[in-house]
């Protein structure tokens, strides 16, 4: 890319020395007042149409206000010809020039390169050039490198490219190796995804994408899992469950295997309900039977209860 800091001082100087104010300026360019003023802030860059215009009015060449950085030459072939034949271009000059290129310009010269982009090309042309390509590029890093790095450029893919590399990542590594690009991947395959491997693995592999999952789905899981293996492993899900299904496994392991049966989804349960749960124990029990749960419960409430 462009350093915008040197081009943006190499305009204010090329302006000053012209005696052009950046009101002036703007006017004989048509654009706005605060587009030089960015311009020469560094924080955009001029339009490659501008180009022309900007070294007309100066007296000097494109080369000139682009300091010769690599991709000038190809900014300055498109900005001063009607065709997007370029010949002899490196993929180097495309990554510094694709900022200052429209979408077709960028991919036509795209189109021309015969060259290997690392996923830090990748990463750096996504936003100039067509979805199409993007998805192409992608999906050939991904044969090679799977899904290391590609969580930068997933804002570009299509839905069906993130879908296919998200099951295609699953398959070759489990749920945790997609969860870079898990806020991109539909819900759809993301339940189908998490409901294998919650077959194979159990319920704590899903905490890193449970955020992502409708909450009737990690209910149904935590119920499955549940059925399994008790509630000893739902504190993984438990703070995206809701509360019924969460009181309801509760009160279910309760009758089944007591009150210290739920000592590790305590924390996630209201307050009201593990009263309730130790009212009922300490009147069959005694005050011992809810030793494991103490922490969570209000025993002046349950006190108060007791009295009555």
């Amino acid at each position: 890319m462009f350093d915008m800091k040197k081009v943006g001082k190499q305009i204010a100087f090329l302006r000053k020395e012209s005696n052009i104010t950046q009101m002036a300026l703007a006017d004989r360019l048509g654009v706005s007042y605060q587009a030089i003023s960015n311009w020469e802030r560094g924080l955009t860059m001029p339009d490659i149409s501008k180009l022309p215009e900007l070294a007309s009015e100066f007296g000097v060449t494109i080369d000139h206000i682009l300091q010769g950085d690599i991709g000038t030459e190809l900014v300055k072939t498109i900005a001063e010809s009607d065709t997007l034949i370029i010949h002899s271009v490196e993929k180097e000059e495309l990554l510094n020039a694709a900022p200052l290129l429209t979408t077709d310009q960028a991919e036509s010269v795209y189109q021309q390169l015969n060259s290997e982009f690392s996923i830090d090309d990748i990463s750096h042309i996504a936003p100039y050039i067509s979805q199409a390509s993007i998805d192409t590029l992608v999906k050939k890093h991904m044969e090679s490198s799977g899904l290391e790095g590609l969580s930068s450029v997933a804002p570009y893919l299509s839905d069906e490219t993130i879908d296919y590399i998200a099951v295609k990542g699953f398959e070759q590594d489990g749920l945790h190796s997609i969860t870079s690009i898990v806020p991109f991947v539909s819900l759809e395959i993301l339940e189908e995804l998490a409901g294998k491997e919650l077959e194979h693995k159990g319920i704590k592999t899903l905490s890193s994408v449970a955020a992502f999952l409708n909450k009737e789905f990690i209910d149904e899981c935590a119920r499955r899992e549940y059925e399994l293996r008790g509630v000893q492993h739902l504190p993984a899900l438990a703070p995206f469950m809701s509360e019924a299904a969460l009181s309801e496994l509760a009160k279910r392991s309760v009758e089944i295997n007591g009150v210290d049966s739920i000592t590790a989804i305590a924390p996630f349960l209201k307050k009201e309900l593990l009263n309730r749960i130790a009212l009922e124990a300490i009147a069959n029990g005694g005050l011992k039977e809810v030793n494991a749960i103490m922490p969570f419960i209000d025993l002046t409430a349950i006190e108060e209860r007791m009295r009555k």
